[in-house]
Parts: C-alpha cells; structure tokens; sequence
C-alpha cells in the first residue's frame, strides 16, 4: 500500500479495533544475484534485511519482520519457495530472481493508533544506560523469576527449550543447564527473601535430583542422563543443594556428589570430564574443569563437612591454570573466575584474585560494541576466532556471572581502575540481555501463548528460541550484580602458605 499513514492503516485495511497490527514499512529494494545468496543472506541480517523470491510470473516477499516472527533462517525461506513450487535450484539460479529490501518496522497496538512503537529486527531497542544498570538487573531478574514460576509444572520441572513460533516444547534435554536454572533460583529466592521463588526453586531441585541422580558405586554420586554422567552435572547438582536454605535434606546427596567430583581429580588436567563413557573424557574441559572447582571452592568457603582441603582446591587451581596457558579459551574464564573468588574469599591468597584478574583482562575485548547493529551491542563473539563459539545469551549471561565477581573483588582490592572496566562490560552485557528478553507484549507480538514466552530470553535476536540455561546465566549474574559476593576486609592479603 501506498500514501497511508499509519494512523490511518486501520481503517485502511478494515482491522478490527481489538487487533494489533504489524507493520513494515520498505525503504528500497535491490537486485542480488541469486548465486550470490549467502553472501546478501546470512543470521545478522535477518530481521532487519527483507527478501524478495521471483520465478516467472510469481513473487514472493517476506519482511524482516516475518523472519523473526515466523523464526525463520534465509535458507529454509528459500527452500520452502523451491520446494513449494517444485523448482530445482540450477533452474532458479538461472531464471529466477531475488531482491533484498530494508524496512522500518512499527507495530500498531490495539487502542494506541496515533502512538505506533518503533521495532529493531521486531523488537523495541534497549538503549545503553550507564547510570541505571542495577535496576536493569533488578527488571531482568523479575522478568526471568516470573517466566519461571509461569512455567513451572505441579511436578516441579521447568522446560528446557521452548519454540515461541510454534509454541512446542522441544523434545531435547540437557541436565546440566536444568540444574543451571536451579542454583539461579534458589539463589535469587534467597537473596531477594521471595518466599514463592525459593520454594519454586525448591521443588525444581527436587525433580531434577529424582529424575537424575544416581549413587554409581565407590562412595560417589552422579548425575546421570542415559548411558552418560558428566562432572559439570554433578558439580551444578552440587551447587543447587548449597543454595538450599535448609540443605539437610539433600545432605546424602550432596556428600556423594562432592565424593564423585573429588574422584575426577587428575594430577595432568586438574579434572577428569566425565565419569562415562570413559570415551568422551576430555570433552568440554574448559567449561566442566571450572563448574568442578567452584563446587568445591564453595564447599570449602561454606565449611562444608564434605568440602576438600584448601590445598586440594589450590593444587587444581595450580593445574587448571597451566593447562589453560597451553591453550587459552574464553569458555574457561566465567567459571574459573567464580571459582578463585570464592577460593580468595576463604583463604585472602593473592594469586587467586591476580588470577581473576589477568582472565577477565583478557576476556574484555571480545564483548562487541562499536560498528555493530543496535541490538547486538555488548553480546561475547570473536568473529576472528569463530571456534570460540558463536553470539549466544548464554554465554552472555556466563560472561558476566564471573565479570560481576571480578568487579566486586576489584572494589574489594581497591583497584578502582579494573572496577570501573568491569562495570563496564556488567552495563552492556545487561543490555544485551535486556533487548533479548520477552519483556513484554511488544517484544512478543507474535507469541500465541505468551505466557510461555513472557520473561525469557530469546538465543539472539535473529534466533528466539527459549532455553533455560539462558534464563538461568541471565539470572545468576544479575543475582551477583544486585547482591555482590563480599570479601571481608583486606587490609593486609596473606602471602604466606595456605591454611590447612
């Protein structure tokens, strides 16, 4: 259409006075060589780069809108247009055509006509705000608190990823982002003294431990899916039951899973990575070494009767770390940090929070920000090494779990200069978050159930698929940034051999 305003679209197009109406709004189109798609099409222009599909006599777009709603790549709308038509790609290559367009995006609320709401890849944007960001915390972990206790079953299970567009459970499942989103929230239960999420949080460990746990044997316990155990899983386990607030309950298990991390110790590597398959030892080093070593960091900093000795934690550590030298990986860093912050909160060693230090320093520049579309300023990606893994909310949400300790523990030392980055880096990452979060019915115009939306984290912008461990990093790290991990006072740091 044409010479409407958007005051006037309503009436325009006959829509109903109660229904919403999305709205683009096309600049210009361009013709792109159809054998040159992949290099016009790709993930970080979809919802905000339309495409235009012609054969013959027919054409067919789809506005960067509908990509997002519809949650739909560039190659499957192409697929979908060939295989419809039953057109083979050499003939399309040959006679068909593609154009690519921008659109300005709008989204007309029922009642609100003359007030329409601007959209960035179908979703309003987050600005950066420097002096606000712990109430950006605060709005994140509320958002994420109540789209849990939504979705949380009589039985006490939370879905583990969740398709908006289709509004289908997935039939995937991974134990150790579960108990991810069981230590966040009994945590944010804790800390913010909200009876209902605690004690959502507490039927939440209590099906997870039953559907999951296992004593294998030899005085250990694991968490076991099918024929695999992982030592992350028993070490996140682990972590949920210290968050208890009254963990008796729970102490037979927690004493075996601490018994099981204990038993993958290993004088080479720090940690052994899975109790079996033996096969797969060795996988997922970086982000499991770290998980197991922040358990019993934990442990040891609680007083646990099960936690290891403080040499034992500092000689993993001491492994850990030289491994980590041979081959750097921005995945060990949110972990390890959380690990030697507790590990400096109990013992005041120096070479703990110079550790914490030197890893956070060098994660700093790969949190993107200049050069970059709106709405995915402050997300972790190193186009340059893309084997460290691609844009994701919850590496995001980890990221900043361990940089919201690092910052704390640079106000603790007094480095005001590293506090200062580091709150930095809090206040885009929680931008990013922010802007990936169904905050609202704007954000989830095209949810049918919304309430299964309302709150989570979408994966990217261009991507919003629900998972929990989205949620779950999200809400861990604004936990950390709302209540800050305390150190005590550090007037003289102990350089002498560790405590017994």
């Amino acid at each position: 259409m044409k010479g409407v305003p958007l005051q006037a679209l309503r009436k325009a197009i006959g829509a109903p006075k109660d229904t919403d109406i999305e709205v683009c709004l096309v600049d210009k189109f361009r013709r792109v060589d159809p054998g040159k798609f992949s290099g016009t099409f790709f993930n970080r222009v979809r919802g905000v780069t339309g495409v235009e599909f012609a054969f013959r006599d027919e054409a067919v777009s789809l506005p960067p809108t509908r990509m997002i709603a519809a949650n739909l790549s560039f190659e499957r709308a192409y697929e979908r247009f060939l295989g419809k038509r039953g057109i083979r790609e050499k003939e399309f290559l040959t006679k068909g055509r593609l154009r690519a367009f921008s659109a300005t995006q709008y989204l007309l609320l029922s009642g609100h006509d003359n007030e329409p709401v601007e959209l960035f890849r179908g979703s309003p944007a987050v600005e950066p705000d420097r002096s606000g960001y712990r109430e950006r915390a605060a709005a994140l972990a509320d958002g994420i608190g109540r789209w849990m206790l939504a979705n949380l079953t009589s039985g006490g299970a939370l879905p583990y990823k969740y398709w908006p567009s289709r509004g289908d459970v997935s039939p995937a499942d991974n134990a150790i982002r579960r108990f991810l989103a069981t230590a966040a929230l009994l945590r944010y239960g804790n800390r913010s003294g909200r009876k209902e999420i605690g004690e959502a949080g507490l039927r939440n460990l209590r099906y997870n431990l039953s559907r999951y746990f296992r004593n294998i044997g030899n005085g250990c316990g694991a968490i076991v899916e099918g024929d695999v155990a992982k030592l992350g899983a028993a070490a996140v386990a682990g972590l949920a039951i210290l968050e208890c607030p009254a963990p008796q309950e729970f102490d037979g298990a927690l004493a075996l899973l601490a018994a099981g991390v204990g038993s993958l110790e290993h004088d080479g590597h720090g940690f052994r990575t899975f109790f079996f398959p033996q096969a797969r030892d060795g996988e997922n080093w970086n982000f499991y070494s770290g998980e197991a070593l922040l358990f019993q960091a934990e442990l040891a900093r609680r007083q646990s009767a099960h936690a290891p000795t403080v040499e034992r934690c500092a000689a993993a550590f001491e492994r850990c770390r030289a491994r980590h030298y041979r081959n750097r990986n921005p995945a060990f860093v949110p972990w390890h940090t959380q690990a030697c912050a507790s590990l400096f909160a109990r013992t005041g060693r120096r070479e703990f929070a110079d550790f914490v230090f030197e890893m956070n320093d060098w994660l700093l520049p790969m949190q993107q920000w200049e050069g970059l579309a709106p709405d995915l300023r402050g997300r972790f990606y190193n186009p340059e090494r893309p084997e460290f893994g691609p844009p994701h909310a919850a590496s995001t949400g980890a990221y900043l779990e361990g940089m919201a300790d690092a910052a704390s523990l640079a106000g603790a030392l007094g480095d005001r200069a590293r506090e200062s980055a580091y709150e930095r880096v809090l206040q885009r990452g929680l931008r990013s978050l922010r802007q990936l979060q169904f905050r609202d019915e704007r954000d989830a115009f095209y949810v049918a159930r919304k309430s299964r939306a309302l709150g989570a984290l979408r994966t990217e912008a261009y991507d919003n698929a629900i998972r929990v461990d989205s949620a779950a990093h999200a809400l861990a790290a604004a936990v950390k940034i709302l209540w800050p991990m305390e150190f005590g006072r550090f007037e003289s740091i102990r350089k002498t051999p560790l405590e017994a």
